[in-house]
């Protein structure tokens, strides 16, 4: 993707920290969906700073009415190689919507289009760009499949995207942080090309060797989570009854964390994992003098959270049980 130096402005990036501990009776772990790693040589490690871009290309001149942030827009190339990576981390197939921000000569959206079947949209200030990848488009005979629109990134709806990249500077990629949590459906796939997300940490960090150049480039992929935070409040059905369970959850991101009660016991979870709206985690308690440790696995559905609590060394009561509750 193109880096479309648009905003010179820095924007606060938004936490999504809220609520308190959680609690549950019934241990859970909750399975979530890892990052697919990439396989390709081209991808030297998991967990490397970014790389500096490369040398700008000044952009051409622009209307007398344009805004100054734009006059002074230039962009760079994405490498086919770091193309490749891009979309490969981000598992797009035919039944994607990709959004292409700062889309330039439209080489990650037609690449998609041609390789995966993927259906894209590229957003572009610059009409030249816009012209260029509509031609390479029709030409390729894709013009079915993908579009390229000259609007402002920040002013484009992303709500029907299931993949969006990025090749955008720091301070944009802040800014539009908040933009993307808030429109994203969860289960979404970001990918950004040598600028992180600020405190909202990656899923997953490669590094790309383009061996024409001999650099390395950062590529940085994030899966958009689900709100999760809140009080939960539902019911547990077990050998021994029906047991309340509540479920008080705080979150950042992906990160939860947080405790579970049911009963008089209050206990503390561990190993939650959050991706999408895929969640899980473990809690361990003492059942009839035994250590027991339960696991859930489950999904969120807006303020419904469904799931199997397995619950395993605690005598009568090991075996697996369907867990629903309710955001308070």
């Amino acid at each position: 993707m193109e880096i479309q130096r648009r905003m010179a402005v820095a924007a606060k990036g938004i936490g999504l920290g809220i609520a308190i501990a959680l609690l549950a009776s019934c241990t859970q772990s909750f399975v979530s969906n890892s990052p697919v790693s990439a396989s390709s040589p081209a991808v030297l490690s998991a967990s490397v700073p970014v790389a500096q871009a490369p040398a700008v290309t000044p952009a051409p001149s622009v209307s007398p009415g344009t805004s100054v942030v734009e006059k002074e827009v230039p962009y760079v190339v994405t490498p086919n190689e770091v193309v490749a990576e891009m979309l490969k981390v981000a598992r797009v197939t035919g039944r994607d919507q990709l959004y292409d921000l700062g889309s330039g000569d439209g080489r990650i959206v037609l690449t998609a289009a041609q390789k995966y079947g993927t259906r894209g949209v590229g957003i572009e200030l610059d009409p030249r760009l816009i012209q260029e990848s509509n031609a390479s488009a029709q030409k390729a005979g894709l013009g079915d499949r993908v579009k390229f629109l000259q609007q402002d990134l920040f002013q484009t709806n992303l709500r029907d995207a299931t993949v969006v990249t990025l090749y955008l500077l720091p301070a944009v990629n802040l800014k539009l942080q908040p933009k993307l949590l808030n429109e994203l459906k969860p289960g979404s796939r970001v990918v950004s090309h040598a600028f992180n997300l600020g405190d909202w940490k990656p899923d997953k960090t490669l590094t790309v060797k383009v061996p024409k150049t001999g650099r390395i480039h950062a590529v940085y992929y994030w899966v958009v989570p689900a709100q999760v935070a809140g009080n939960w409040q539902g019911t547990l059905a077990t050998p021994l009854g029906r047991q309340p369970v509540n479920l008080l959850l705080r979150q950042q991101f992906q990160q939860v964390t947080g405790a579970a009660t049911a009963g008089n016991a209050t206990l503390a979870i561990s190993n939650a994992k959050l991706t999408g709206n895929q969640i899980s985690f473990t809690t361990n308690k003492k059942v009839q003098g035994q250590a027991a440790t339960i696991q859930f696995t489950g999904r969120v559905e807006g303020n419904t959270l469904k799931g199997i609590a397995t619950v395993q060394g605690a005598g009568l009561l090991t075996g697996k049980y369907n867990l629903v509750a309710q955001r308070r």
